[in-house]
Formats: C-alpha cells, structure tokens, sequence
C-alpha cells in the first residue's frame, strides 16, 4: 500500500508530484505530503486526508512557482506502524533535516535500530518505522565522511551511505529520498514495487504505472534489492541542489545499483502500451462506474489473445502433475471460477489456495506441479511469497497478471497478460471479468475449441452491453436504493455461481461497508439458513447448468422465511421478487452476472454518500502482509 511519486526534471516537481500522488491516492489516504530541493533547502508540507481535492496554485502556492521544486518527492500514506497524525504522515527526516524520506512498506526491525540511533543521539519524531531510515542514513554519512571515504565523489558517497544503510533494513521497502545539500534523487525496492519513469530530460519515480504515464511510457521496473541513484552529471559538488526548470537538463542520468553487491546493473526500459487516457476518470463522476463501463471492451481484448500465448499456458497445465491456482480476493474468485470451468470442460482438476493461507499447504509442492497465479497488480506480497514457495519446491508458476513488468510477472515461469489495462479504482470490476474471460481462452485452448471459447465470450459482451444499458442502469439505481437501507445481505450460488456469490458480496462490504456474506447453495442449511430473517435481501444466482433446480429450491427456503429473493438468471421465476435477467450462456452466464452486482454496490455507495473509489481502511495493492 500506500503510493511514491519522485520527479528530477525541468518541470515544477511539486505539480508533477501532486499529480502523480493523484493518480495513486487507491493506494493510500489517511494522509499525504510532499519535499521539494528549492534553494539548497527542502520545503515541505504534510497533513491528514486526501489529497483528491488539493489545488497547488491556491493551497500551497509557495509549492507552485515556476522556479520551485524540480527535484521532488511525495506519498500518500495507508497507515501501518503509528497512528494517522500529521507528524507520522511522510516526508520523515535525519536530525538535521537535510535528509528527506518517503517509504512503502515495513521495516521489521525499526524498534532495535531505534533503540541503537537513540543511543547514538538521534532524536526521533513520529511512532513511524520509516524515521528509522533518514536517521540511519544520516549516521552512515557521518562515519563515511568521519573516515574520509569519499570514493565516487558527494553523489557517491550519498549513494553508498544509502546503500549501507538500506542492508540494515529487515522487511520491505519502496524508497524515495532526496538531499538538501545534492543534485540527487534515491530510490530503492524491497518487497515493494517501484518503477521509474524515462522521460526526455526528466525521470520519475513512482509504486505504479499510472502516476507518470501521461509523462512517459518508457518505464524501468527495479527488482529486488535494487535501488536507482538519479543525478547530473557534471554537476558543481559545492554547490547547492538548485535546479531551475529552465536549466539544461541534458546531462541527466541514472544508475541501477544491487544493494547487496554495490555493482552496477543494466536496466531494462520496457514501452508500456496502455493508452494514458485509460487512466483518466473520462468525465465520468467515478473510476467505478468508468471501469465497469468499460468491460465490453476488455471482453473483446481478451478475445484477441495470441493463440500462440493460450496454447503455451495451455501445454504447461497439460504437463503438470498437479495444479493449483493462488491469489488473493477478487483474484481467488476468479481463480475459483476457472477451477470449476476447467473441472467441468476439461476434466482437469485444480486446487484453489488463497495466498495468504499458502504456508499451511506449500511444504506439499513438488516438482512437476504448476502453480497459477492471478493478480491484477502482479505485486501482491502473499502471492510473490507463493512464487518463492512453488520455485524452491521445483514447481513451475503460471501467472495472469494484469501490470506489464510487474514484480509477478518478472518472477513468473510463463505470463498471460489480462487485457483490464489500467485499474484505478480500489474495487476490483474489469480486472476479475478480464480474469475469469482470461480462464474461458484457457479452457478453449486445452480442448483445442478457441473458436468455440471466442464465440461464448462475445456472446457475454454482447449481455454486459445490454446490462449495461442505460434502462437497465436505471433499474438497478432504483433496486440499488431499498438495497441501501438493509443491515445484511447474502448471496447463494452454487457450482460455476459460487464464486460469484462470494464476489458480489465483497464488492457490497468493501464500498458500502453493509454486512454480506456469500454461501454455496448446499451449504445453506448446514448453517447459513439461521441468517434469514423478515426482508433481508438474498442475491441468488442460477446457472442454466444441472443445478438450476437445486439452486431454485434454495431461493424457495429463504423466501419461506421471509427474505426478499433476488433473481440472477436467464429467465425469470416466481420465486423471484426482483429478477435481473442474463442470457442463456451455460458455463459461461457467470461471467456476466456479476455486473449487477457490481453496479448495486457502486449505487448502494452513491445512497450512502460515500466514495466508491475510496473505501475506508482499503488500498489497492496489498504490498505489505
């Protein structure tokens, strides 16, 4: 969690910084902030809340003159060690106030090294784990400096003082740092993502694509335990960090250092191919209504997948002795949807995990196995942990990820890039349809019918489109509005549907923060049943499949007492006291119906007066475990 924008360029760094943090607020707002290099000093401002609705020119005008802030670091912060206080809120600095840190991650062993740099004489000024970095990278430059090793000149010895101190570090990181008294900008990654930005005479940093992608779309991903030393070449070392953004910047550059080596790498620059507009809201009030509206479009992209691509993830199932699929959330529904398709098509057993509960299960990999990783970020801590797992026990890993370069996509044995492109939104939508689409191409591909896989798919975009209608949206606010007032909701599917009922109540929970819980439909009265109560509403989606009538006869038990049965289904039935309509689609229906409820969630949401791309105590990547 939690969201870095750096900028060393001709630009006015804060204007790029602020917007870039912008772009990455679905990664943290309990608070932000922000350092600019002006005038051999670090300007600084950082405060509580989003920064959403900040204007630079009228609210921090000092930050916005043409002269200020071409060197520039900012964060938005998703709260980890230290409460949400202005004083924990980054940038954090050494005791001189010369050294400037924003951090993602945790540093596991901050309150040992706390305990020693206070002994030292350090004085601290949050309850935050990353203060521990600015003052030990200060106390690093003074043995460097008190024994003389100034090796590389001042850039280096900073550099290296970095260095040092980063190898102290247990846990993750995504750094960005900056000095007041040198041309320099530092990141460095740990367990966290961090990608830079290659633009003409200016670099940027930031934890994911979109913060820059209006800028450049030439990107450096850093790997682990790297970290990337930005400066000019040729600079005066006594002079202070003063660059102008009329200054000639020609002689920018970067270096990509190990961390554990000191030796230089080579980098990568890759050419990101979304559409920098794909990032931009399109004059829509919410990514979430932009991004579901943006789903039969992703079904299409999907089904222009290289057969190539298909047939060679297709091959690697076909070899393994085992499969399971892991991820997270949203991710492992749609994980779950694809082990009941290839059950039921392809007569191929996969095992479903979720990531975080991997250890319990991982000491039984083997070799020969194929592990399938689904993530839309493709930097999910607990299913990068799932990688490292699968390769230390010989296994293979499979990965549909959504990021291009993304830290899974690196470590992955093979990728399939889903076709979501850019998702802002903190709730999943068009990533887990591109996903579940993605298993139907891989389906298709294992029993040598593409065509037939294609054919569905339209098929289902053809049904989004409709659902998507402006009647039909129309409908749904109105269903969305009696929704908004319920305590509880539940959803019961059964077969292809499970997974869907348990998606469509994340969605529910996640943004309007109302009790749901989704149930297989055997399983409702091993339990759930005694949940049901007068009017409570129970989303109930069928399958055109032989558990229809079983499915149905769940609807009539919770009608009996008393809920209020909602109807997913191809056509309708009396059971049904609201009936949202699917075609006829077998297998494939689910991939559809999960629409409606990710628009009752979003208009639920809107009833409620809350912000659907923000919900509370959420961020969108989960880097950290």
């Amino acid at each position: 969690m939690c969201g870095i924008v750096g900028y060393f360029g001709k630009k006015n760094g804060a204007e790029v910084v602020v917007d870039g943090l912008k772009r990455l607020e679905y990664r943290g707002y309990d608070s932000w902030g922000l350092v600019a290099v002006n005038n051999g000093k670090l300007t600084f401002h950082k405060q509580v809340g989003k920064i959403g609705g900040l204007d630079l020119n009228k609210d921090l005008p000092h930050f916005a003159k043409a002269s200020q802030g071409a060197i520039c670091v900012g964060h938005t912060r998703w709260a980890t060690h230290g409460g949400v206080t202005e004083a924990n809120s980054h940038p954090h600095f050494s005791c001189d106030k010369k050294i400037a840190v924003v951090h993602n991650g945790i540093v596991e062993n901050y309150q040992e090294l706390r305990d020693e740099l206070e002994k030292k004489g350090h004085k601290f000024a949050s309850q935050t784990d990353t203060e521990v970095i600015a003052h030990l990278i200060e106390q690093e430059l003074r043995l460097l400096r008190s024994a003389r090793n100034d090796k590389g000149g001042r850039s280096g010895l900073y550099t290296k003082a970095v260095r040092l101190s980063l190898k102290k570090l247990e846990g993750s990181y995504a750094l960005g740092i900056v000095f007041q008294d040198e041309r320099l900008m530092i990141g460095a990654r740990k367990g966290s993502p961090l990608v830079l930005g290659i633009g003409k005479d200016e670099i940027i940093l930031g934890s994911d694509v979109p913060a820059f992608l209006k800028y450049t779309n030439k990107v450096v991903f850093l790997d682990e335990f790297e970290m990337v030393s930005i400066s000019l070449r040729g600079s005066d070392p006594r002079s202070v960090a003063r660059v102008r953004p009329s200054q000639n910047l020609q002689k920018l550059e970067y270096k990509v250092i190990n961390v554990n080596s000191g030796k230089t790498i080579k980098p990568k620059v890759v050419t990101i191919k979304w559409d920098a507009t794909e990032a931009e809201k399109g004059g829509h009030p919410h990514f979430m209504i932009k991004e579901m509206l943006e789903q039969p479009n992703v079904i299409e992209k999907t089904i222009g997948m290289e057969k190539n691509e298909l047939e060679r993830a297709a091959e690697m199932i076909k070899k393994a002795k085992r499969v399971y699929v892991i991820a997270c959330g949203t991710a492992l529904h749609a994980g779950m949807y694809g082990s009941y398709l290839l059950a039921k098509v392809n007569k191929i057993m996969i095992q479903p995990i979720s990531a975080g509960e991997l250890h319990h299960f991982a000491p039984l990999f083997k070799k020969g196995d194929l592990v399938i990783c689904v993530s839309q970020s493709g930097e999910t801590a607990d299913v990068l942990e799932a990688v490292k797992s699968a390769h230390a026990a010989g296994a293979r890993v499979l990965a549909l990820v959504n990021v291009m370069g993304s830290s899974l996509m690196r470590a992955s044995d093979f990728s399939l890039l889903t076709k979501a492109g850019p998702e802002i939104c903190v709730l999943s939508t068009k990533a887990y349809v591109s996903q579940m689409a993605m298993f139907v191409m891989i389906s298709g591909a294992l029993s040598g019918k593409i065509p037939e896989a294609k054919k569905a798919l339209r098929i289902v975009k053809a049904n989004i489109e409709k659902i998507l209608s402006k009647k039909s949206l129309e409908a749904i606010k109105k269903l969305s509005k009696g929704l908004a007032k319920a305590e509880n909701v539940y959803a019961l599917g059964r077969g292809m549907n499970y997974p869907n009922a348990l998606e469509s109540c994340l969605k529910i929970k996640e943004v309007s923060y109302i009790h749901a819980e989704g149930f297989a439909g055997g399983d409702l009265k091993h339990g759930p049943i005694a949940l049901i109560e007068k009017d409570v509403p129970v989303l109930v989606f069928v399958a055109d499949d032989e558990s229809e009538a079983e499915i149905v006869s769940n609807a009539m038990e919770v009608k009996a007492r008393g809920a209020e049965v909602i109807g997913i289904n191809y056509r309708d039935n009396q059971v049904f006291e609201q009936f949202l309509p699917v075609e006829k689609n077998g297998f494939y229906t689910p991939i559809a119906s999960i629409v409606y409820p990710q628009l009752i969630a979003y208009y639920i949401a809107l009833e409620k007066k809350l912000d659907p791309d923000k919900p509370r105590n959420l961020a969108k990547s989960v880097t950290v475990k």
